[in-house]
């Protein structure tokens, strides 16, 4: 079954916002909601601003008319640098291949602005898995990272 991905417009927040509590405690720490709200809150900012560029986008997952995921990336053209944000799939809907598709949409759209950029990201043991098997390489693990019992993965795409 395909998605179809769009990217973000405040009207989705709430729907973002329910996929990302589906996925707490487990791969969100709690205390990550209220920033993962003022990062939504920035997106709607920029979502009415006149000065939109590419080197930030943030996307939506839609299946069957319901937002079912979100992710988006910021890219560094100084340091040829993209980092993922906030990627993340309603819990219900996990391994049907819709995160796959939304990330690797994601990485596809990073290479036709930032063709050299190497890609990061940062993700529980939870997750880590998923993207070692798409080509991402641990870089670091940091002991409760984002909480007791969530150790934070960074990993990293080579280019």
């Amino acid at each position: 079954m395909s998605i179809t991905i769009r990217p973000y417009t405040p009207a989705d927040k709430s729907a973002c916002i329910a996929a990302f509590k589906s996925n707490m405690p487990r791969y969100f720490a709690p205390a990550e909601l209220p920033d993962f709200e003022e990062w939504l809150r920035e997106q709607d900012v920029r979502y009415t601003s006149s000065s939109k560029n590419n080197n930030e986008q943030y996307y939506v997952a839609i299946l069957e008319e319901q937002v079912i995921g979100c992710g988006g990336y910021h890219i560094d053209t100084v340091r040829q640098e993209a980092k993922m944000t906030w990627g993340l799939i309603t819990h219900t809907l996990h391994k049907q291949g819709f995160g796959k598709q939304l990330f690797l949409y994601r990485v596809n759209m990073i290479r036709l602005v930032c063709p050299l950029c190497h890609i990061a990201l940062d993700t529980t043991q939870h997750s880590y898995p998923f993207f070692g098997k798409l080509g991402f390489m641990v870089t670091r693990i940091t002991k409760d990272g984002y909480g007791p019992g969530l150790d934070r993965y960074d990993m990293e795409l080579p280019v």
